[in-house]
This record gives structure tokens, sequence and C-alpha cells, in this order.
């Protein structure tokens, strides 16, 4: 398999993504929550030190993502108040914003045809029309009013995220394209499994793939900022011959 990254190499990937998987597994088939927070506070510190031990600058709208969603993650685990579900969500919704604000300056480049832009249209009256069905039913089981919002605009941001995603991918097939959809289309699916699990069912094997499927988001995330900042570099380095160490361009 060809490297679509210089992140880490191929093999490390996978068994990041394997330790991550077989980590939740024995975490809650076991009950151990402990074990299952500490997993998910240490995986945004992990990636950074990865990130940070080959990459020495990061764009600042990636970094406050990165801090937004680890503060959603922070307060997720304070179960016991609902001011931390409501700071919870308000991170990860501005998390989102972030993503979406960064999706938006590549839009000029897209260029649709009218079959592609009728069906994005489509997909996008369809998944507006579930969303809309999925907090109508529950509406009645929030009691909140302000988390009920903040339920309402997070999803709306994922809709709007994932409708961008899949455009840019439809309209230039590539390797960035690829990997930011897929960190979407797992960021979306963990939105849904956690509405699913702390409203309708509480099952363990749904929280496991959750929790799977928010490591390989975020590590999908890491990787999309490290090529994204290669790239950055490259073109600093093309438009500054000087020497790395003469230009202040790429210190920390």
């Amino acid at each position: 398999m060809d490297r679509w990254h210089a992140l880490l190499p191929n093999w490390a990937i996978f068994t990041l993504l394997a330790l991550i998987v077989v980590f939740n597994l024995i975490s809650y088939h076991f009950q151990n929550e402990i074990f299952s927070n500490i997993i998910s506070l240490a995986l945004i510190p992990v990636l950074f030190g990865i990130y940070f031990f080959k990459q020495r600058i990061m764009a600042n709208v990636f970094l406050t993502a990165f801090l937004l969603y680890f503060l959603g993650i922070v307060f997720t685990l304070d179960d016991t108040h609902i001011l931390s579900a409501k700071f919870s969500e308000s991170c990860f919704l501005g998390a989102y914003a972030l993503l979406i604000f960064v999706m938006i300056g590549r839009l000029k480049h897209v260029k649709f045809e009218g079959l592609i832009s009728w069906y994005l249209i489509v997909v996008v009256f369809i998944n507006a029309y579930l969303m809309y069905t999925m907090f109508a039913n529950v509406q009645g089981n929030l009691i909140d009013s302000v988390l009920l919002t903040l339920g309402i605009a997070k999803g709306v941001v994922l809709l709007v995220m994932a409708f961008l995603a899949f455009a840019i991918y439809l309209s230039k097939e590539s390797t960035q394209s690829i990997i930011f959809l897929s960190m979407v289309c797992c960021f979306v699916f963990v939105d849904v499994l956690s509405f699913t699990t702390d409203l309708y069912i509480q099952y363990w094997l749904f929280e496991v793939f959750a929790k799977t499927l928010q490591g390989i988001g975020l590590l999908l995330l890491c990787v999309y900022v490290y090529n994204h900042q290669s790239y950055m570099n490259q073109c600093h380095i093309k438009e500054d011959p000087r020497p790395i160490e003469k230009s202040n361009q790429l210190t920390a």
C-alpha cells in the first residue's frame, strides 16, 4: 500500500487504530469507565506529540479546533451536571464550525456539473428531513431547552460539514478530500451513536463503536493537518529560496 501521508508509517497508523479498538473493547466489556476516559483524554495529547515531533507549527484554526474538541471530551466525562453537557456541546459545536471555515476556503476551487448539483441537493434534503424527524421524536425527552438548541445546532453544523466535504470530494478526488470526507463521516456517526445511546438504548457495543470512530476521526484530522502543513511548507520554500534556518516562517 502506498503511503498517503508522512505523519507515521502505515504500520504505525494501523497499530494505533488497533490499539484504540482493543482498549475500548476491553474497557467497555469490563465496564471500566475510568480506563475508557483515560483513553479519550490521552488521544489528542498523543497526536499532538507525534505531530509536533515532525512539524514545528500548526495553523491556528486547526490548533483551536483540536483544543475545543479536547475540552468537549473533558466536559463529557462529567455526566452528573447538565452545565457540563452544555459546555461539551458548545465546544464540539465550535470545533466543527472551525472545520467548516476551513472548507469554505476551498469552495472557490469547486466546480459542479448539473447532475452532481442535483444529487447533492437531494442528499441534503433527505438528511435534513431525517435529522428533523429524529429531533422531533425526542423533543419531549430533553427538558433543558438550551441543550436541545445546542444539539440541533451541532446536528445542522455536521450536516453542512458533511455536505461541503462530499461536494469537495466529488469535485476533486484528491487524497486530502478523501481523508477529510472520511473524518467527517466518523464525526457524524459518533454524534448519531452518542445521540442513540443517550436517549434510546445504552448498549456497550454502540459506545465502543462511537469511541472508536471518534479516535479514527481525530487521527484522520491530524493526518489532514499534517499534509496541509507539509504542503504549505513546500510552497513557502519555493517562494523563498533562502535556507530554512534563515526563514522566520518556519519557526515555532
